[in-house]
């Protein structure tokens, strides 16, 4: 997997941009305390927190959907800087910015990619950092791959997480297969936890290519 997309990455032209240029920085339509709610295992709306784990997401609430953020956008832990797609309409509680794309062209494999670049850019903020200002989120520089004429390259971005994607799965299958379990689905949770562990591989890869050629990405 390294060698040929190791090799793309390398010749690829990279640009940066202000995440302001590319992102409506909205609050929550209403925070939810999670101490004064009722947090259900199963239910139709997760509900996003500033946990690091499970796509951000601590379970569900049955609450009134005039709440409801949008979804196909991005969860920003304001304190501590993660970032997590939603593909769903989300809850959430305290100290979340919805990261709405202003692009054309954007869902999830969009979204995974600039995600680690996103990561890499905030990587040096300390958590409870109280630079996690709207100033200081709409501020930040990341970098991702462009065309000639300096346009995203989303050609470049799709193609890269379809063949990522398939090697993950491929890994994946394996592991099952040897462990005696081929023939499986996933359920939302599982799902959830899978997309979380591709963010978490796509972050280690923009590290180790970032360093490949040069530069970090998404430093400012």
């Amino acid at each position: 997997m390294i060698s040929p997309l190791s090799h793309r990455f390398v010749q690829a032209k990279w640009g940066g941009f202000h995440l302001k240029d590319l992102f409506e920085i909205k609050s929550s339509i209403k925070r939810f305390d999670a101490n004064k709610v009722t947090v259900f295992e199963r239910g139709h709306h997760p509900y996003i927190i500033r946990s690091g784990s499970n796509n951000g997401q601590r379970g569900y609430l049955k609450e009134n959907e005039k709440f409801l953020n949008e979804g196909n956008t991005i969860s920003f832990g304001q304190d501590t800087a993660t970032l997590f797609y939603q593909k769903e309409p989300y809850f959430t509680g305290d100290k979340i910015k919805v990261l709405k794309s202003t692009l054309q062209q954007f869902e999830q494999k969009e979204a995974l990619f600039f995600i680690s670049s996103l990561n890499k850019a905030f990587s040096n903020f300390s958590w409870g950092s109280s630079r996690f200002n709207v100033k200081t989120i709409g501020n930040q520089i990341f970098n991702l791959p462009v065309r000639e004429d300096n346009q995203i390259d989303f050609d470049f971005i799709n193609s890269f997480m379809r063949q990522l994607e398939i090697e993950f799965l491929e890994v994946l299958k394996n592991y099952l297969a040897a462990s005696g379990a081929p023939d499986f689905c996933f359920t939302k949770e599982e799902t959830l936890a899978i997309e979380s562990l591709k963010t978490k591989k796509f972050k280690r890869l923009f590290t180790y290519y970032g360093e490949m050629v040069g530069y970090s990405i998404g430093q400012t």
